[in-house]
């Protein structure tokens, strides 16, 4: 049990708590169908029955089990001390995001109006991208968390510009996501989609590149 509960993943677990009880006293009021995804536009194209609306508190629950199996595990279990805020920062970012969708999921269920989805998403996880790149340099070497090629766990120097360099094309990609919850719905998951494969190839070429250049 201490190796689940501690100080470092207190909010996660108090979320935990939050959207148990959120689908716990919603569930009585909301229709038998609820909305499960969006199209576009931000239609609904998927409907399943009201238990769903307990998929945030339990996805939050595997999360926070799983943050503490991934470092118990990980033959770099010790470089966790010098990141930890990081770490359990990318898990809580993840059950803030769990949380907006299941209040949005309720709102809209309950015909309550609020901003469209196809808007409020890309935004969101736009956000998130921004906050994890501002972090990212200060990821430590490790085999769960961060950018995990084969040349990036080969060598420290090379794990550490990779990162550096992956945090700003993460956070100026996630500023990105967010303009362009504003395009038109035709553009918008192309730029969406675009902006995700370039912020990924990128730090993964360049870490190939970083290790060449360091072992010719």
């Amino acid at each position: 049990m201490n190796k689940i509960f501690k100080k470092e993943n207190y909010k996660q677990w108090i979320l935990f708590l939050v959207t148990f009880l959120i689908a716990l006293i919603s569930y009585s009021y909301l229709p038998e169908q609820i909305p499960v995804h969006f199209d576009i536009a931000g239609n609904v194209d998927r409907y399943a029955g009201k238990i769903y609306i307990f998929l945030a508190p339990f996805v939050i629950l595997i999360m926070n089990v799983f943050a503490e199996l991934f470092k118990n595990v990980d033959p770099k279990r010790e470089a966790y001390n010098k990141f930890n805020k990081q770490y359990y920062m990318i898990f809580l970012l993840v059950s803030l995001l769990m949380m907006i969708i299941q209040l949005y999921t309720i709102a809209f269920s309950l015909n309550i109006k609020i901003m469209n989805i196809s808007i409020l998403m890309p935004f969101a996880v736009g956000l998130l991208f921004a906050i994890i790149g501002n972090y990212m340099p200060k990821f430590k070497q490790n085999f769960y968390a961060g950018i995990r090629t084969s040349w990036t766990l080969s060598d420290e120097e090379v794990w550490f510009k990779t990162h550096r360099l992956g945090g700003k094309i993460w956070f100026v990609g996630g500023i990105a996501m967010m303009v362009s919850a504003i395009l038109p719905s035709y553009l918008k998951m192309k730029v969406f989609l675009g902006i995700v494969i370039i912020i990924t190839l990128i730090p993964i070429i360049y870490s190939y590149i970083a290790y060449k250049n360091k072992f010719k």
